[in-house]
């Protein structure tokens, strides 16, 4: 059996001849493998492998157990000392941000397979090398510092730190702070190759014989050419030649203080599954990419981080988009340098009512007003801009803006961003638990957790077809309005919206989008006054972008729901069973590469893309105060419908 993401494969029977902790173990490497450095190439390999069964063995032993899978990666040292043409700056960025999201969307994702869950500590390797790239021992300390830092701000639950002094258990007398970590950095050094060197290891024969080290050795070679390319220029006292000497014999240095650093490293975390930053065979340690970027930038430390109108992520050498006229220089929040964004009018809001907006991960914005919390009101937005921003990048969330919480503006802000559209029951929805008076709306006004879906599946007209007769047609909404009149409890009721565009993306080999644009599905339930849909396409193209977007509801059997369970099924085609293409989407609507989780706030707006995203909503303590309102509407002149989706389809 093979470590694998078996919620992707379309034979992922669980194999009766292994236990279910040993199954267990397979589904979680198979989540490791989806961060997999693309570079790599090939599958993990096979289990009966000595190297895959150490793997194997450690995450069986932790699972046998019942405790979190430990992980650890050797990463983070500081910034490249080239910040004129390849970084931002000394301090985390955007990059940093987007990075730690995404380890920390690894770990969660297994806690979804695997109650327990898994922790990664990551383990900075800053003074290890810093010396030989001339970086000061001041700035490795305020890069981690600013790392745990953001780490807490942003609440990625499932990450650690070490620090080298930590795997040398060093005894410094009284606290770790900035002047006792470099009154003792170089001391630090010393006692790591003391311990943990080899004499007899030879860089240049170990390059030759191992084919992971000659790995590591390029990779080197290659980013110590832009790191120290101005602090070595090459001149008149510097031939190219002799500076491509000079980093060779810096990367060989690193070699063999990264070899006594891993000693280091499996003698202090024995237990934990090592992953790693560089190319490797994966025998030894498992290769992630830290960012979810197509690029060979995947370290956030080497390079710079853009982001497209329609939220993809690029990342380069900060000279290459300071370069690009296309793109403009972005602060955070906090004043600092952050990132690289694509230039739009969309963000040219009135002079009056300037913003500062960030990108999520992994997709979405977030808008603050630029003056402070309550600078600017629901009033102020620019409805028509923001609905833009919302069809290119989804969703939009709104914090820090007064007057959210007043109904007449709320209804107001719908008619400016399109065409409300009200339901039976009128225009506002006031989502929040009902308990037992839920029955009849699909448990969207309970406290459970609800299937994955677009808004308006289950609204429904009758038309007349050209000759005379009459069907029953969906007409779902383009967009959604909400706003938070209380937030959610802590660590509940998220409300989860998965991106097509990154849905596609992750798509397995054997699952092409070409394949779900010929497919169609049908959904019934006893609730919205009986409902039975047939013949809906699968994909089918936005009405403002011409994109494909996924339409789709989860399958929700009564053994989910103390409510009306919605039947569905896709119609497969030659070659394609619609069960495991209802396997294969369900599973990547909750990948957290693809999914954004909110965890709402008082105050929050937050406009979606009904088109392009999928949304749920997970649990919740029943009669908890948890408030919505939500207002559907359309762009002005659109038809809503799902006629006009068959129309659109043939367009694909």
């Amino acid at each position: 059996m093979q470590p694998h993401d078996s919620s992707l494969d379309p034979n992922n029977n669980a194999d009766p001849n292994v236990s279910d902790n040993a199954q267990k173990v397979c589904d979680i490497l198979g989540v490791i493998y989806r961060y997999r450095l693309e570079s790599c190439g090939g599958p993990l390999p096979d289990a009966d492998d000595r190297a895959t069964r150490q793997f194997h063995a450690l995450i069986y032993n932790q699972v046998r157990s019942s405790q979190p899978v430990r992980l650890c990666l050797p990463a983070f040292p500081f910034k490249s000392p080239n910040s004129q043409s390849k970084v931002l700056g000394r301090l985390p960025d955007k990059a940093e941000e987007f990075a730690l999201a995404h380890i920390n969307g690894l770990c969660a994702a297994i806690g979804d397979i695997y109650t327990p869950g898994a922790e990664l500590t990551i383990i900075s390797d800053g003074l290890v090398y810093n010396d030989l790239l001339t970086v000061p021992d001041r700035d490795v300390w305020a890069y981690g510092q600013a790392l745990r830092a953001l780490t807490i701000e942003k609440e990625f639950k499932h990450i650690k730190f070490s620090r080298l002094n930590d795997l040398l258990q060093t005894d410094i007398p009284g606290e770790l702070d900035e002047i006792a970590y470099i009154a003792n950095a170089t001391n630090f050094r010393r006692a790591l190759l003391n311990k943990f060197s080899r004499p007899d290891w030879d860089p240049s024969e170990e390059i030759k014989r191992s084919e992971d080290t000659c790995l590591t050795y390029r990779g080197y070679i290659k980013f110590l050419e832009t790191d120290l390319e101005n602090v070595y220029p090459v001149g008149p006292v510097r031939s190219k030649s002799k500076f491509k000497r000079g980093i060779e014999l810096v990367a060989k240095q690193m070699l063999t203080r990264g070899d006594a650093f891993a000693r280091a490293v499996r003698e202090r975390f024995p237990t934990h599954v090592r992953l790693s930053i560089h190319r490797s065979t994966n025998k030894t340690k498992l290769s992630i990419s830290l960012l979810p970027t197509q690029s060979r930038w995947t370290t956030p430390w080497h390079c710079a981080l853009a982001v497209t109108a329609d939220g993809t992520i690029q990342t380069g050498p900060s000279s290459q988009f300071a370069a690009d006229p296309a793109f403009e220089l972005v602060y955070n929040e906090h004043g600092q340098l952050s990132h690289y964004r694509e230039k739009t009018d969309l963000l040219a809001w009135a002079d009056d009512a300037e913003i500062d907006c960030q990108p999520m991960y992994p997709c979405g914005l977030l808008i603050r007003p630029a003056g402070g919390p309550m600078a600017l009101s629901i009033a102020d937005v620019d409805a028509t801009r923001l609905r833009g921003l919302a069809e290119l990048n989804s969703p939009v969330v709104l914090r820090d803006f007064a007057h959210t919480g007043d109904r007449a503006l709320f209804v107001k802000m719908a008619g400016e961003l399109g065409t409300p559209l009200p339901w039976s029951f009128g225009l506002v929805l006031e989502v929040k638990d009902l308990g037992a008076g839920s029955k009849g709306s699909g448990g969207a006004l309970s406290s459970e957790r609800m299937a994955f879906h677009y808004d308006g599946v289950f609204k429904t007209e009758k038309r007349t077809r050209v000759d005379g007769s009459e069907e029953v047609v969906s007409v779902p909404p383009c967009f959604q309005l909400f706003t938070a009149v209380t937030p959610s409890p802590k660590d509940s009721g998220y409300t989860l919206f998965a991106d097509s565009k990154l849905l596609f993306q992750h798509l397995p080999a054997h699952l092409s989008i070409e394949i779900l644009k010929q497919l169609t599905w049908s959904v019934s339930t006893a609730s919205f006054n009986a409902v039975d849909l047939k013949d809906l396409p699968l994909v089918v193209s936005h009405p403002a972008t011409g994109k494909p977007c996924l339409r789709y509801h989860e399958p929700w059997p009564q053994s989910k729901t103390d409510f009306e369970p919605m039947e569905v099924a896709v119609r497969g085609s030659d070659g394609v069973n619609g069960v495991d293409v209802c396997k294969v989407i369900d599973a990547l609507l909750y990948d957290r590469r693809v999914t954004y989780w909110h965890a709402w706030q008082k105050g929050d707006l937050l406009v979606s893309d009904n088109v392009s995203m999928m949304h749920t909503r997970t649990e919740f303590v029943g009669g908890s105060d948890r408030e919505l309102w939500r207002i559907h509407f359309d762009r002005d002149g659109f038809k809503s419908g799902e006629d006009e989706y068959h129309k659109m389809r043939t367009c694909l």
